[in-house]
């Protein structure tokens, strides 16, 4: 991870994915890591970052790239001492909420709690339409 907030210059990677469907290259693992580094430290600008966004959206992303963004992502976390005791904490990602039927992940996460297992619960507060999670571990 970079320690200077210098701008990083994309157009060379934009110009590599940005060929739409069938005329985008998929970048190697160490550029893609390099892009993704740059773009989680805010180097990259707002106008380059819209472009880098939009072409991968229309190329996809190679098993390459991912893996090339996954290094960057893991580069940039901070790590977490895990929590004496008998269980491994467990994350449960919560963001659509329920339309139609229950949303159970409340109650999942009581449960395992209810057996001594440290649970963290993310997602959105609300959602227009939909019952979040957060909707409900607040009302109780």
């Amino acid at each position: 991870m970079h320690t200077d907030h210098q701008p990083f210059p994309a157009a060379r990677f934009i110009k590599e994915i940005g060929r739409g469907v069938k005329g985008a290259r998929s970048m190697t693992r160490e550029d893609a890591a390099l892009l993704y580094g740059a773009m989680l430290e805010g180097r990259v600008s707002d106008l380059e970052l819209g472009a880098i966004l939009l072409a991968m959206r229309i190329k996809g992303e190679s098993v390459e790239e991912l893996a090339g963004f996954m290094d960057a992502a893991e580069r940039s976390f901070a790590p977490l001492p895990s929590p004496p005791g008998e269980f491994a904490p467990v994350l449960i990602p919560s963001y659509n909420g329920a339309r139609k039927l229950a949303n159970l992940t409340p109650l999942l996460a009581l449960l395992l709690a209810r057996e001594g297992v440290p649970v963290l619960v993310h997602g959105v507060r609300s959602d227009p339409g939909r019952v979040t999670t957060a909707e409900i571990l607040f009302e109780m």
